[in-house]
């Protein structure tokens, strides 16, 4: 595997473990200042993956990289079709998924004017899908699929995609840590086979990534499907990509990513 792929990965769980340990210090001779979404640190330390690949990108490639991988924000024809799958299909099954565990949930969801705003502004507050995406979509995954078949650079990137999240589930103040840590796991794989599905659809459309991690998240914050219900969804979608061929439509050409 080329070095830089090694160095983004130094980059990406240092500056996130290094900012989070950090502030778990301060938390503990400041009570007052705990690590959470509302200090800052934490948002320093959600854009690890995304700094490190902007990082190792300037310094190999120059502007010229840099270019490249934002250009990848800009849909395309190929792309097109898949954001309303995205957007308004993927939340439809979580939903549908989460009505059969308990018909109460449709009567949970935000009125349509509310959840605009509230989906909107989840772009903004949600530091994940920008924060990571970069680096695990932008870098990353190009780099596993110019040297591995495309499921298993599915599960590998899956794998340390879970392994940069493990310290969250031991901050109390964070989300994960009420969440069980084998569950999220096969989350992070299950969700990695898919997006990786996507990204060969759709010649490696970036935007489309962030936009899947954000739904991924609201479906469970916002239109409160049970974590386990999607979780299901979630398998049963990558075991259906995997059993009926869903990686074969690799473009000729991947856009941008590591070397």
């Amino acid at each position: 595997m080329d070095r830089r792929f090694y160095l983004f990965l130094c980059m990406a769980f240092g500056i996130t473990w290094g900012v989070g340990g950090l502030a778990l210090l301060i938390w503990t001779v400041w009570p007052e200042r705990r690590f959470s979404s509302a200090n800052p640190m934490y948002y320093l330390a959600a854009y690890g993956p995304s700094i490190a690949a902007f990082t190792v990108i300037d310094r190999s490639e120059g502007w010229a990289g840099v270019n490249r991988l934002l250009h990848r924000l800009i849909p395309n024809h190929v792309s097109l079709p898949w954001y309303p799958i995205v957007l308004i299909g993927y939340p439809a099954i979580a939903i549908a998924a989460g009505w059969f565990a308990d018909p109460d949930i449709l009567g949970r969801i935000p009125r349509w004017n509310q959840l605009l705003l509230m989906l909107a502004a989840s772009f903004v507050s949600d530091a994940g899908p920008v924060g990571e995406e970069f680096g695990w979509r932008g870098f990353a995954l190009p780099a596993l699929l110019r040297r591995r078949p495309p499921l298993v650079a599915a599960l590998i990137l899956g794998a340390i995609w879970f392994a940069w999240h493990l310290p969250t589930f031991f901050i109390s103040t964070l989300t994960q840590s009420q969440l069980s840590i084998p569950l999220f796991a096969i989350n992070s794989l299950a969700l990695s086979v898919i997006m990786t599905s996507l990204f060969l659809r759709t010649r490696g459309d970036l935007l489309l990534m962030i936009l899947f991690h954000l739904m991924g998240n609201n479906c469970v914050g916002i239109f409160h499907v049970p974590f386990k219900v999607e979780l299901a969804a979630e398998v049963l979608i990558a075991v259906l990509i995997v059993c009926f061929g869903g990686f074969r439509a690799v473009p000729e050409r991947t856009r941008g990513g590591a070397k």
